[in-house]
């Protein structure tokens, strides 16, 4: 990997995460020169970042007015949503199969899980983070690498945090979700299928909630 090409990366995901957590809330104008310098970077990676946040569907370019953050449709959240609901839970058979071929991942989990015990009062940009990474740890169980790369270029997680810094939801709503995780792993280490595939369909029944708590909130 060249240089360029990890500052480009470095960038992406840090724009990215500011657009998750509402720092640059929908419709801001994304200045490149302020992001370079607040990243310590020179402007080509960013740009390019840009262009590959644009592609992705979170930024919008507009002749003469530039770059802002986009405002996602409801029907946007929501296919990114169900795209996320099919892999998580395509992949119960295949994680519960590999479960035992990676122990580091699981630690991982647990110390994770032990985390979003302080998630509500640490807010969203740690929040946000914690979900991510038990997640993306869940699906790279998987050990497809096909379907974690698609799991990270659909937003999974930071469009459900999208939805909670635009609309001020507050975490403490969201109590039930964050203890989800303990079931989800206890599940997935107990090798129970039919259990795993519904605790997850149940997870995700509280990101539907929020969808329809944003289309609300966007109405007024």
């Amino acid at each position: 990997m060249k240089p360029s090409d990890s500052l480009q990366d470095f960038a992406y995901e840090e724009i990215k995460k500011r657009i998750q957590n509402g720092e640059y809330a929908p419709g801001t104008k994304l200045n490149t020169q302020e992001i370079s310098d607040s990243l310590g970077i020179s402007r080509s990676p960013v740009l390019a970042a840009i262009n590959r946040l644009i592609a992705l569907g979170l930024v919008e370019a507009t002749p003469r007015k530039g770059t802002t953050v986009a405002q996602l449709s409801d029907t946007q959240i929501r296919n990114i949503i169900e795209a996320r609901q099919m892999m998580e839970l395509f992949c119960v058979k295949l994680c519960i199969r590999n479960i035992e071929y990676h122990p580091s991942i699981i630690k991982e989990m647990e110390t994770v899980v032990q985390e979003f015990e302080t998630a509500l009062e640490a807010g969203y940009p740690a929040a946000a983070e914690l979900e991510t990474k038990f997640h993306t740890l869940y699906i790279s169980l998987c050990g497809n690498p096909q379907i974690m790369k698609l799991y990270e270029s659909n937003w999974s997680i930071g469009t459900m945090f999208y939805m909670y810094s635009a609309t001020n939801l507050p975490l403490d709503q969201l109590k039930t979700s964050f203890h989800q995780h303990k079931e989800i792993l206890n599940t997935l280490k107990a090798k129970d299928e039919a259990a795993l595939q519904k605790i997850i369909e149940e997870h995700m029944s509280i990101v539907y909630e929020t969808l329809e708590w944003y289309s609300q909130a966007a109405k007024h």
